[in-house]
């Protein structure tokens, strides 16, 4: 897996949407913005959602354990 792969930017990435989502819908220059805030700002939650739901991935050495 990459190092940008990772659940960590997948956060990042989220929370990134959600606040450019925010500042789309209250910023005062154009309705084009506004228009697409929305739907960026959701794509943002539903992303965080997911990843809330996603569990993390333990090492190798404590699945042999487990197992």
């Amino acid at each position: 897996m990459s190092a940008y792969l990772t659940k960590a930017w997948f956060y990042r990435i989220a929370s990134g949407l959600i606040l450019i989502g925010f500042a789309m819908l209250c910023q005062p220059f154009t309705h084009d913005l506004f228009v697409f805030g929305f739907p960026v700002l959701l794509a943002g939650v539903v992303l965080f959602m997911i990843l809330d739901h996603v569990p993390d991935a333990r090492p190798q050495d404590q699945e042999e354990k487990i197992g």
